[in-house]
């Protein structure tokens, strides 16, 4: 396969390097992500600032943007005219699940992927400490190899998580729903040293509804997730509320 690899922790953090790493043998891979951690920074785009780009090594680039301009900068850029298969974008140091997608650089990456006719997988390991990416190493290659096929003739947007546990112990795989995290962020006021006011947006540890099927449980139970995602969000079964409330016709 033809493979553009993003992410949002930067080009030098160990997930986006151990992916490129397993993955560039039987396979064309390019790497196109940000010179710094991006972590957050979701569907967002460059437009008042120009973007550099420096090519650290063979297929591996820094771009001074966000995942999204990575993609952006790679396709309609340095790789156009180069038919790519598929976007990967990963591997995130932490979890992407139930609703936190929607702040997620890594998911974005694979967003932007599908918004330009090419199938997108995000794929993170769930934990912001010491991280295992064995169940990874193990795991994706032959999980690549099996979508390969439809990834061919179907865009797809898949978010998969990795439970942070030695591969030996992962029970399997589920297909999952996003999960629900009940949230619980504070901002946190202080005052620097000139007696001005600075905030920290924080919050406690999520605390995620048990609902079986979903992301988060799956992960709980040690069971790598795959979440198929789409593009179109609207609420169709709003709409004949909205009509009839609105007197509008059918």
């Amino acid at each position: 396969m033809k493979i553009l690899i993003t992410n949002d922790d930067g080009y030098q953090a160990e997930g986006v390097n151990i992916l490129f790493n397993m993955l560039e043998k039987d396979n064309d891979v390019f790497i196109f992500a940000p010179d710094r951690e991006r972590s957050g920074s979701s569907h967002c785009l460059t437009l008042h600032q120009p973007l550099r780009i420096k090519e650290i090594s063979n297929n591996i680039f820094a771009v001074t943007g966000m995942p999204t301009d990575c993609i952006l900068i790679a396709l309609n850029g340095f790789l156009k005219g180069m038919d790519i298969d598929i976007i990967l974008s990963g591997i995130n140091h932490g979890p992407n699940l139930g609703e936190d997608i929607f702040y997620s650089g890594t998911v974005a990456g694979a967003f932007e992927g599908v918004m330009r006719n090419k199938s997108g997988i995000a794929i993170s390991v769930a934990s912001f400490d010491k991280v295992d990416f064995s169940g990874v190493k193990n795991y994706l290659p032959s999980i690549l190899e099996k979508l390969y096929p439809i990834i061919k003739k179907n865009r797809f947007i898949l978010n998969i998580n990795f439970p942070n546990i030695p591969s030996k112990q992962i029970k399997g795989i589920r297909i999952t729903k996003l999960g629900t995290r009940r949230y619980d962020d504070v901002i946190v006021k202080k005052k620097d040293p000139r007696g001005k006011d600075y905030y920290w947006i924080g919050g406690h540890k999520p605390l995620w509804e048990n609902e079986n099927g979903t992301d988060y449980m799956a992960i709980s139970n040690n069971y790598i997730s795959i979440t198929p995602l789409k593009i179109d969000i609207t609420d169709y079964k709003s709409i004949n509320i909205l009509k009839k409330e609105l007197n509008i016709e059918l």
